[in-house]
């Protein structure tokens, strides 16, 4: 099947074919993708993104942080997604590097400070930045990735978001904590 070199680091060099992953513009997949790879295609989830590249022969990179929750519950996850692919894909690749920096930003117009947060808008994977700084008893809005979380927060359906740094940049929102984590990837 493919080949691909088991050493690749974040800075290597970029991969022939198209990586599918998840979009929109702005996800720290979206970005990691672009550092390997000059054709990347966006989707609204993990799941559409791997079905294309079954269908098209090309790349799937997914983060081992991906969990899915709807309606507070949790679907799947990077794991329930690989193993659904034995037999079907193989990890080509496997590293760690930084995602874009993170923030707790606030909708100025609902609140004034982090202390009065009740309401947050987030991706499942950046929960332990909320439990971290926000009310214990702040109600969770699960998103399938930061930049709608941003969204979400700006549009004042919420009182802050757990977004990055260049997607809230773009907005009203204020950012009030910042958070530099690394990521695991897996390219299949």
């Amino acid at each position: 099947k493919r080949v691909v070199s088991s050493a690749m680091s974040s800075d290597s060099a970029k991969l022939n074919g198209v990586i599918s992953t998840l979009g929109p513009s702005g996800t720290d997949s979206a970005n990691e993708a672009r550092k390997h790879c000059s054709d990347v295609e966006l989707f609204p989830s993990f799941t559409t993104a791997v079905a294309n590249a079954l269908e098209t022969g090309g790349y799937a990179l997914v983060p081992a942080g991906y969990l899915d929750f709807q309606e507070g519950r949790l679907v799947d996850s990077w794991v329930d997604l690989h193993f659904r692919l034995l037999g079907k894909m193989r990890v080509v690749n496997v590293w760690e590097s930084p995602t874009k920096e993170m923030c707790l930003a606030i909708n100025g117009d609902r609140v004034k400070d982090r202390e009065s947060i009740r309401s947050i808008a987030l991706h499942p994977a950046t929960a332990v930045f909320a439990r971290q700084v926000v009310a214990e008893d702040a109600e969770i809005t699960y998103l399938s990735s930061k930049p709608l979380a941003v969204v979400v927060a700006e549009s004042g359906r919420v009182d802050a978001c757990i977004g990055s740094v260049d997607v809230v940049a773009k907005t009203s929102l204020r950012p009030v904590d910042y958070f530099r984590p690394t990521m695991v990837w897996t390219l299949y």
